[in-house]
């Protein structure tokens, strides 16, 4: 999460960002130094002061020794031990000091007034009785021990760090010791020692970071505004920091190249656009006039069904106008019979009315225009137009559709033409199958905010070759077919915003499907 927001900065905060975070990085580091510096030298000086405590036990355990050859007595051998470490000093004036095992002082160069007495009240801030502590360890074998005493020429306590070790002939222990504000001086003074340099290194990377990154983020906001200016289509500048011979010269070059090839395609394109709306328009009326070729291939195709059925009710009103008049020319006077040959007269004539209608709807050309239509309608009005040939081919439909269809957004003309077409195709694909195979289905279902539109037929199927080419303008298997029904059909269903494809009837034949908006 921190490395994605930091990677959301510019260059040049990110730049000094990482600039300030190595400089919190060194004094980090310094403070992990110094405190390891501190402990490495504790340990040396812990080092230091056991070899010097030997060095102490070596000066006594030689004044026993002559004191065993007799060449001295007891007291001289220990007078002279005493005498030859009093004047001993060491690093910051350190020394040594000598208790016995009752707790008095024999030698304490920097405080002799204790020298003789007992020291075991003696205790530091803390409130330890460091003199029988030191005893105590002796006592075990020795060893280092911590604790608070007076420092030399500075009159304050202090934290000492001593080493102790027992001589038992004389039931002495002898020690010196560190204090480690001494070490703490040091280590104060190697590490602003290190700090000093350190803030000139520290300095130095900020200046040069300052200067990077200036010389990257300017420039960069000087590109991206060129940037920005091409995203307006603003192509009269000059792109900055071409002529600069690194990452960001070859940024600014290839922006210029950019800059170059979109003012060049911008020209093109405004160039073309004439060309294209012409060759648009030109298509438009060459779909134009190929759907009305299809109408008017249909209309030819329907010829025969419409006069057979436009003829049956063109007799019967000739039939019942011509009864009506040899009734009234043998006087009859049977008004109520004369009144319902006329209404059925009337009946058929409105009946071959509808008939013209519809033929003048389905020829009508017009604007196409999208609107709420209830399919069910369009489904039936498909299988009325159809209805006379496929009669007279001895031919059914059915049509399965739910009465809770929703309304789809659609031409009605258009599509009850994409519809009488496929009805068409099915009934030429099933000419001379067997009788009980003659048979269309329509069906709709919805779904996925669509409505599917299916065409059954149980004739002759699509053979492979053919299926992803019958949809292709001028291509047809019919001997006498002009191969533009399905192209336009297409390109009906794609205008209203769905899809034509074909598949395989399972039982036999094929299928074509094409989907619907919902409105």
């Amino acid at each position: 999460m921190l490395l994605r927001n930091f990677l959301r900065l510019g260059i040049r905060t990110r730049l000094l960002s990482a600039s300030l975070i190595g400089l919190f990085g060194l004094l980090a580091l310094g403070a992990v130094a110094a405190d390891s510096i501190r402990r490495q030298m504790i340990d040396d000086r812990i080092t230091m002061v056991r070899n010097l405590t030997e060095l102490a036990h070596t000066v006594i355990a030689r004044q026993y020794a002559r004191q065993t050859a007799g060449e001295i007595d007891e007291a001289t051998a220990k007078r002279n031990a005493i005498e030859s470490l009093r004047t001993m000093r060491w690093a910051n004036g350190e020394y040594f000091f000598i208790d016995d095992f009752d707790a008095h002082s024999v030698l304490l160069p920097i405080r002799p007034e204790f020298e003789g007495k007992d020291v075991s009240d003696l205790a530091d801030s803390s409130g330890t009785r460091f003199v029988l502590a030191q005893r105590d360890l002796a006592l075990n074998g020795g060893g280092v021990i911590r604790y608070e005493f007076t420092k030399p020429g500075v009159g304050t306590a202090a934290e000492k760090l001593s080493h102790v070790r027992p001589f038992d002939p004389w039931r002495w222990f002898v020690a010196t010791g560190i204090y480690l504000d001494d070490v703490d001086r040091e280590v104060r003074t190697v590490l602003l020692q290190t700090m000093g340099f350190g803030a000139i290194v520290a300095l130095v990377t900020w200046l040069l970071s300052r200067a990077v990154a200036r010389s990257i983020g300017r420039p960069l906001g000087r590109l991206t505004e060129a940037i920005d200016r091409l995203t307006r289509r603003d192509f009269d500048f000059d792109i900055p920091e071409r002529d600069r011979r690194d990452e960001i010269g070859d940024i600014a070059r290839a922006i210029d190249l950019l800059r170059t090839t979109r003012r060049d395609f911008e020209a093109l394109q405004e160039a073309s656009r004439l060309e294209r709306e012409t060759a648009l328009a030109f298509q438009r009326e060459s779909a134009a006039r190929f759907e009305k070729t299809a109408r008017l291939v249909s209309m030819g195709e329907m010829a025969t069904s419409l006069a057979h059925e436009l003829n049956q009710p063109l007799a019967a009103v000739a039939n019942y106008c011509n009864g009506s008049v040899r009734r009234l020319e043998a006087g009859s006077d049977d008004r109520a019979g004369l009144l319902a040959a006329m209404r059925k007269a009337a009946g058929e004539a409105a009946r071959a009315s509808r008939i013209v209608a519809r033929l003048r709807r389905f020829l009508r050309r017009s604007d196409p225009s999208l609107e709420p239509q209830r399919l069910s309608e369009i489904l039936d009005e498909a299988a009325s137009m159809a209805a006379g040939d496929l009669r007279r081919r001895g031919h059914s439909i059915v049509i399965d559709a739910p009465d809770d269809l929703p309304a789809v957004r659609a031409d009605r003309v258009l599509i009850g033409q994409v519809l009488f077409n496929l009805l068409r195709n099915g009934i030429e694909a099933m000419e001379g199958r067997d009788p009980e195979r003659r048979r269309l289905v329509m069906a709709a279902r919805a779904e996925a905010g669509q409505v599917e539109v299916t065409v059954t037929d149980f004739g002759t199927g699509i053979g492979d070759g053919d299926r992803d080419r019958i949809f292709q303008p001028f291509y047809t298997s019919k001997p006498e077919g002009l191969g533009v029904g399905l192209n336009i059909c297409r390109s009906i269903v794609e205008f209203h915003g769905g899809r034509l494809w074909a598949s395989d009837n399972p039982e036999g034949g094929a299928v074509f499907h094409f989907t619907l908006s919902i409105a």
